[in-house]
C-alpha cells in the first residue's frame, strides 16, 4: 500500500503540500520487516523478464545496484538469482547511490561488449524503512488513528527533510 504524504504527518511536522513543493513527491512505498531489497526485486525481474519475453534461465549475469543490501556478505545479487532459480550465475552488487544506473549501465554494455556476457538483468532495489526516524508504521502506514507522542514527533522532526524523500522499491 502506498503511504500517502499526509500520513507522514502522524509523526511528524509536515503536509501534502509542504512535501509536494519541495520535492514533487505525492506517495511513496515501505517495505514490511522482514522484506529486503532482493524480495522487491524479485518482482521488478518477473516482469522485466516478461516484457523482454525471456526466462530468468536465459540471464548469464546480475547486476544489483543498491546503497541498502539484504546484508553485507552475501550480496543480493546472488539471492535474487537464488530467488528467481538461477543460483550460480554471476551477480555483482553494485553501491553507486544516485549514480548507479549510469554504472550500471556502462558495466553490462562491457560486459556484453567484451563477451563476458550476452543476457544481463540490471536491477536497482531500495529498502530504506529501516533507516526511517520514527517507530509508529501503524501510524504512517494508516493502520491506526492518532498521532505520535510528543518526544517521538520532536524526535522524527529533526530529520523531516530527508524522511520525506526516501522509500522502498524496485525496478
Amino acid at each position: 500500500e502506498p503511504v500517502l504524504n499526509d500520513a507522514l504527518a502522524r509523526v511528524m511536522d509536515t503536509s501534502d503540500e509542504w512535501i509536494e513543493a519541495r520535492t514533487g513527491i505525492k506517495q511513496r512505498y515501505f517495505a514490511r520487516d522482514g522484506q529486503g531489497p532482493s524480495d522487491l526485486a524479485v518482482e521488478a525481474s518477473k516482469e522485466a523478464l516478461d516484457d523482454a519475453g525471456i526466462d530468468a534461465s536465459d540471464i548469464d549475469y546480475i547486476i544489483f545496484a543498491t546503497m541498502t543490501p539484504d546484508h553485507f556478505f552475501p550480496g543480493s545479487g546472488p539471492l535474487l538469482g537464488a530467488k528467481l532459480g538461477i543460483s550460480g550465475v554471476p551477480a555483482l552488487d553494485i553501491r553507486q547511490q544516485c549514480a548507479a544506473i549510469p554504472y550500471a549501465l556502462q558495466l553490462a554494455d562491457a560486459l556484453v561488449q567484451s563477451g563476458a556476457a550476452k543476457t544481463i538483468l540490471l536491477v536497482g532495489a531500495e529498502v530504506h524503512a529501516g533507516f526511517m526516524p520514527w517507530s509508529d508504521w501503524d501510524l504512517v502506514r494508516s493502520e491506526a488513528e492518532g498521532q505520535a507522542s510528543p518526544e517521538a514527533y520532536e524526535r522524527v522532526n529533526r530529520h523531516r527533510g530527508l524522511a520525506v524523500v526516501f522509500g522502498d522499491g524496485a525496478a
